[in-house]
């Protein structure tokens, strides 16, 4: 039964967005349930470079702030992880962090939703993921600081 719950939550938090025929998905490398490492935002869309003066260009900039940000979550859901007593604790954080990963993809296709179609959908996308991702940030480095005896 175990594998199943695995299968179901490793699909349920795998987000694919189709935008202008280029594929891009983000998952999460550990599934919440098992795993004793937090769940990994990971990228697997070709990155462009950054330029500022064409629209393609934007978005390559979009997704070189998007992966420092993934790279900043990461790290911090690392150490939160590390804070945590006890294999309930961390389900629950895994499971919270998978939640919102699915979140920040809904969220971020319902903005882009604004320019489907057109040349500024994974512009918006990318931009609201960086968003998104830097307000987790804090989020997670209060969560963090929380446990922190002073």
């Amino acid at each position: 039964m175990i594998p199943l719950v695995v299968l179901a939550v490793v699909v349920a938090v795998t987000a694919i967005v189709v935008i202008e025929g280029r594929s891009k998905a983000v998952t999460p490398a550990a599934a919440p349930s098992t795993s004793t490492t937090p769940p990994l935002l990971h990228e697997s869309f070709t990155l462009l470079a950054c330029n500022n003066r064409t629209t393609i260009g934007l978005e390559g900039c979009a997704e070189h702030q998007l992966l420092v940000q993934d790279h900043l979550v990461n790290q911090l859901r690392d150490r939160v992880t590390h804070l945590l007593i006890g294999n309930s604790a961390r389900r629950q954080f895994f499971l919270a962090e998978s939640d919102w990963f699915r979140y920040r993809q809904a969220a971020c296709q319902s903005e882009s939703d604004s320019n489907a179609g057109g040349s500024l959908a994974p512009v918006d996308f990318a931009i609201c993921a960086v968003r998104l991702d830097q307000q987790h940030v804090t989020e997670l480095r209060v969560q963090q600081a929380s446990y922190v005896v002073h």
